[in-house]
């Protein structure tokens, strides 16, 4: 089944982790796009971070009414998407910049509701981004759509709604989860039907494993992008997997010559990882990387003074040269000790520990349990779970839910503390009262087009907001 997801934030430009997801929309097809199922779910916000983005509010649409009202809580929503993506079984989960955006929230929405965040790819699940399809079919395929321009840098843009517009794909609503989905699904169609070719190269590159048997071949790969607008293609050759960071795999660039780089030393090669100079690329095994056949590479201006002979015996001159490849897995090591060396080593909060490991069997079994229990008996399942983070988020869950089955000292403690989050003057990762207020304030002075109206709406649920949490703070 093919899958199209994207959810509705209430926050943009803040730490991702701290944004809370609204709204969530998605459609299940067959490989022939013929719709089996759907949904489309919201829910209200959470207590710890209640803050809202006024201009993202403009943006998506999103009622105030539906922020404090709706029937369904946030774990609640989060809990019925969870319900309804297993239902559909193994799926190839698709959206559009979703790998950077819509997977990556519904991971952390998962995550800070205690329930197992990696749904869309285990289980047999694999993923996929069609925009960075839709990158790599119009640099390979320039006349097969209407690359529209952005009306403020004049390049190139593959912006959904610019793209849905420009090519005849319905999205009656730019930014509503829903919306987005069908426009998503629009593209995808378009792809397949114009590009079959790239799109079946597409489904080879959706797993990991998918990934690592693919490129492991003796062959030359075609990669070709857009970036701001500039599309770039490269010639690559597989050279190995990061040992400390198997996720991250290593390819050569073949518009360069690999003598040139057999006997340089550490220091030297250190320097060939980017600028002018870069001749190795990082690939992401678990983002969908697009990798197509060597035909596609002497289409490109970069390549047209190269034959596919020269390109082919660079690509066995790296797969060959096992001194070679032993030196760059060697210089990897030294490049994760650097990095474990200058990592920040102070404790970050809950919400950021996401990928700090995985909880033990054990834990996971009491998260099961805790998600079966009565609420009555949920608190005392929490207080078992050694996990650090699976606990914190399990009270969270109380103490939205349910927060009579907490101690009331406990109750208590959470209001101040988030009390003191929302209404800090600090610039924090999270939407804070005063900087909500500021935001209203500078819309007010913008030469943009807005619903005053509606602001105003805004304007006086952050007031509510500040009432009652200073309420709070004060005990």
């Amino acid at each position: 089944a093919q899958d199209a997801i994207r959810d509705s934030s209430t926050s943009r430009g803040l730490g991702d982790v701290y944004k809370r997801q609204v709204q969530a929309a998605a459609i299940c097809t067959d490989e022939d796009f013929n719709i089996i199922d759907q949904f489309d779910l919201r829910g209200r916000m959470k207590r710890e971070y209640p803050v809202p983005s006024a201009k993202a509010l403009l943006v998506n649409g999103v009622s105030i009414d539906q922020l404090k009202n709706h029937e369904n809580s946030n774990f609640s929503l989060i809990a019925q998407i969870q319900s309804k993506l297993l239902s559909w079984g193994e799926c190839l989960f698709i959206g559009y910049n979703s790998i950077s955006f819509d997977d990556m929230h519904l991971r952390q929405s998962l995550y800070q509701s205690a329930l197992p965040p990696y749904i869309t790819n285990t289980n047999g699940n694999k993923r996929g981004d069609a925009m960075k399809l839709l990158h790599s079919a119009a640099a390979v395929y320039p006349n097969a759509f209407v690359r529209p321009l952005d009306d403020n840098t004049g390049k190139i843009t593959f912006r959904l709604e610019k793209f849905a517009a420009a090519n005849g794909i319905e999205h009656s609503k730019a930014h509503d989860a829903l919306s987005d989905v069908e426009a998503t699904l629009g593209v995808c169609k378009l792809i397949k039907d114009r590009c079959n070719d790239v799109w079946e190269s597409s489904l080879k590159t959706a797993s990991k494993q998918d990934l690592y048997k693919y490129v492991d071949q003796e062959k030359v790969f075609c990669a070709s992008r857009f970036f701001r607008g500039k599309e770039y293609t490269h010639g690559l050759a597989y050279i190995t997997k990061d040992p400390s960071y198997e996720n991250h795999v290593y390819c050569f660039d073949l518009s360069i010559d690999p003598d040139y780089v057999f006997d340089l030393d550490r220091a030297e090669l250190k320097k060939m990882f980017k600028g002018k100079n870069k001749c190795f690329h990082m690939i992401k095994a678990n983002e969908q990387p697009i990798l197509l056949d060597e035909d596609y590479l002497f289409r490109s201006e970069d390549y047209k003074d190269l034959s596919p002979e020269i390109v082919n015996e660079r690509m066995k001159k790296i797969r060959g040269n096992k001194n070679f490849i032993e030196k760059f897995t060697n210089l990897l090591l030294d490049k994760g000790e650097d990095r474990e060396l200058t990592q920040d080593q102070t404790e970050k909060p809950v919400e950021e520990q996401i990928y700090n490991g995985f909880p033990s069997s054990k834990d996971n079994y009491l998260m099961s349990d805790f998600h079966a229990a009565e609420w009555d008996k949920k608190y005392e399942i929490a207080q078992k779970i050694t996990d650090n983070r699976s606990k914190e988020f399990a009270k969270r869950v109380i103490y939205n839910e349910k927060p009579e089955f907490l101690p009331e000292q406990e109750v208590k403690n959470r209001d101040k503390i988030i009390a003191e989050k929302v209404l800090s003057m600090d610039k924090c990762s999270w939407n804070t009262i005063p900087g909500a207020m500021s935001e209203i304030d500078d819309l007010r002075e913008s030469e943009d087009e807005i619903d005053m109206d509606r602001l105003e709406e805004i304007d006086t649920y952050i007031q509510e907001l500040d009432t009652y949490h200073r309420e709070k703070l004060d005990g």
